[in-house]
């Protein structure tokens, strides 16, 4: 149980700086692309340690680990989109939104 919850936590400050960086996006703050980067490179840490970790696991539970790893790269991506300025970071995060809501349905 001890191993969990540092993860938990940085899962947790991840997914609030990505959230964070997205609405200052939205307003037009100027350093918000840095805390969504940040908040995403710490997704994608996770997502990518989780995918490892499973490495011996079941079929079902390594798809969806690596699934969780190529969502989390949509996030990425639309770091890189908000960097250069392009409206299209909305569609990736949108992206993320959908398949992590269908990804977790999945896990039961």
């Amino acid at each position: 149980m001890k191993d969990k919850q540092p993860s938990q936590i940085l899962f947790i400050t991840a997914g609030t700086l990505t959230i964070l960086g997205a609405f200052a996006k939205l307003f037009d703050i100027t350093y918000a692309p840095y805390i969504f980067s940040v908040g995403a490179g710490l997704l994608i840490y996770l997502q990518g340690k989780n995918a490892f970790d499973l490495a011996k696991a079941e079929k079902r539970q390594q798809r969806l680990a690596r699934m969780g790893l190529l969502n989390s790269l949509m996030l990425g991506v639309g770091a890189y989109f908000m960097f250069t300025g392009s409206n299209s970071w909305v569609v990736m995060v949108l992206i993320y939104a959908l398949s992590s809501f269908y990804q977790s349905f999945r896990w039961n």
